[in-house]
């Protein structure tokens, strides 16, 4: 598996979660990132979100977002893998 997944993660979301970062022993290639603050406010305060390689990935809850975070994870590589 190649390439490099960021995913970004406000501290004050419902995003932040154990099982987020375990999708670093998941995906070799992914890096989760918790920061204080994504100035992203009003969607934080609405529902789960992070950033995956800079685009925003939301969903109505945690689970839906873990499962949307992966699809992404997965796109992201494939894309890689077939651009080298």
């Amino acid at each position: 598996m190649g390439g490099f997944v960021l995913i970004e993660v406000c501290d004050a979301n419902p995003a932040c979660v154990s099982d987020l970062f375990e999708l670093e022993t998941e995906y070799p290639a992914v890096s989760v990132l918790e920061t204080p603050c994504l100035s992203e406010c009003e969607l934080c305060a609405l529902q789960p979100y992070v950033f995956v390689n800079g685009d925003i990935v939301a969903g109505d809850d945690v689970p839906s977002l873990l499962t949307q975070v992966r699809a992404s994870t997965e796109e992201a590589i494939r894309l890689y893998n077939t651009e080298i």
